[in-house]
């Protein structure tokens, strides 16, 4: 008889072993809210064809979200039941798979939205995914979206315009009830001291990574700038960022992808200038990558991932960090708010908030003078076609609230910055995983410990 190991129990799985498993099952809503007949419905929709675009999501429908959100919540109890979770670290995990649950529950609403076969089944799913949006990413604030939408018609108004765009400003001016007496509310700056304080952080914490943007060249296609990420990677980050890798992809924007550890590139026949990749290379390497690896060199995983209500800090402060490296504070975001505002307080639908916008966007970009054609009104169309579709993603008629972050996440790190403007330490905090700016979050990174 062979000799044979004796069988002993199977150990438990690690609290490392469960949230891998736990990350492998999150479905990613921008890749599950990508229509895969865009272009079709986007034909139809400029043609006048349709009043609403009726975008095909394959892996929405295809999803089997019931299970995943089981599976979520089963691997969740499994990580609060461990022995080797340390009692300090159990609301990070509650807050953190309760958030992951949500997120889920969201894209299973969009799924129903869509499946429903009577108007009381879809008013039940429309019903609740509005509920969990609004839990998940908050609301627009109706002070700031009439303040910058006014903003932006005030100075349209004092626009000497003839001809075509003088008409194309009165029909905006009808459609969104411009009133010239309403002045805007001023909102939220940083003081100067303070974004130049962030400029010399920039240039100090980003410095190294910059070099590798090349000095004596204008453009970049998709294909340089997958080198010049690569080559970041590996000499600036080294093995701590040894499973991270770059590709050029089919996709519309830069994607990092934390759980696969990442980056896609578009590949869009498309040139950047060099100004432009020395801001992705900050904000996309410099934020959403270096906090994911900071995070990820700790015992609370979540920090490679993001704590419960980090996602408008990390988009904040990739923005703030842009502005920091040009030493220019502009606002950010404000075009997905008032699409947002648009829709939520002025119940415009897809439509409706496109023929706002595209006319808001030409007439913004136009000096007095400038005579309106057909090749600015199409590319002022295609522009609004895109902004729009982010904003009523994922179920077309009802808005999605996720791109406020750009907006509110920068308002809420500059805040955060003029209040500790100097101290290096609590700037040190934000950078440490990817947290938002509170103390509970603060005390997540300060209760970690390096592993």
């Amino acid at each position: 008889m062979d000799n044979e190991p004796l069988k002993t129990e199977s150990e438990e799985p690690s609290i490392e072993e469960l949230y891998s498993q736990l990350m492998n099952l999150l479905p990613k809503i921008v890749a599950v809210f990508t229509p895969s007949n865009r272009s079709e419905q986007e034909e139809k929709f400029l043609s006048g064809e349709v009043r609403n675009p009726q975008f095909v999501y394959e892996k929405l429908d295809n999803g089997n979200f019931d299970e995943a959100l089981t599976a979520i919540q089963q691997l969740g109890e499994n990580i609060l039941r461990s022995p080797d979770l340390p009692p300090k670290h159990r609301a990070i995990y509650e807050e953190f798979i309760r958030s992951y649950s949500q997120q889920t529950k969201l894209i299973r609403c969009a799924q129903e939205y869509h499946n429903a076969e009577s108007s009381k089944d879809r008013q039940a799913a429309a019903s609740a995914y509005e509920n969990l949006n609004q839990e998940i990413y908050g609301v627009p604030d109706e002070k700031t979206y009439r303040s910058l939408l006014g903003e932006k018609l005030g100075q349209i108004a004092d626009k000497k315009l003839t001809g075509a765009a003088d008409e194309l400003r009165g029909e905006l001016f009808q459609m969104v009830k411009f009133d010239s007496d309403q002045g805007a509310p001023e909102r939220f700056r940083p003081s100067n001291e303070t974004v130049e304080w962030m400029k010399g952080v920039a240039e100090s914490l980003y410095g190294n990574m910059l070099k590798h943007v090349p000095e004596n060249q204008a453009n970049f296609n998709p294909n340089e700038v997958d080198s010049i990420f690569t080559e970041i990677i590996e000499q600036e980050f080294g093995e701590a960022a040894a499973d991270w890798s770059v590709s050029v992809e089919k996709a519309t924007v830069i994607n990092v992808n934390l759980f696969d550890k990442t980056i896609a590139i578009p590949d869009k026949n498309m040139l950047r200038s060099r100004e432009k990749v020395r801001s992705l290379v900050v904000h996309e390497l410099g934020v959403h990558m270096l906090r994911a690896v900071t995070g990820g060199e700790t015992d609370v995983f979540p920090l490679a991932n993001g704590l419960s209500g980090y996602s408008d800090a990390e988009e904040g402060l990739g923005v703030v960090m842009e502005q920091a490296l040009r030493g220019k504070f502009i606002e950010r975001g404000v075009d997905h708010y008032i699409t947002a505002g648009l829709a939520y307080f002025d119940n415009q639908d897809f439509r409706g908030a496109f023929e706002a916008k595209w006319r808001l966007s030409l007439l913004s970009s136009i000096t007095a003078g400038d005579q309106v054609d057909d090749v600015k009104i199409m590319r002022a169309k295609k522009i609004a076609f895109t902004q729009t579709l982010r904003s009523f993603r994922g179920t077309n008629d009802l808005p999605l609230f996720k791109d406020l972050s750009y907006y509110n996440g920068s308002t809420e790190v500059w805040k955060y910055l003029e209040s500790i403007r100097g101290d290096d330490l609590q700037l040190g905090l934000l950078l440490a995983g990817k947290v938002n700016t509170s103390k509970e979050h603060q005390r997540a990174v300060l209760e970690s410990r390096s592993v």
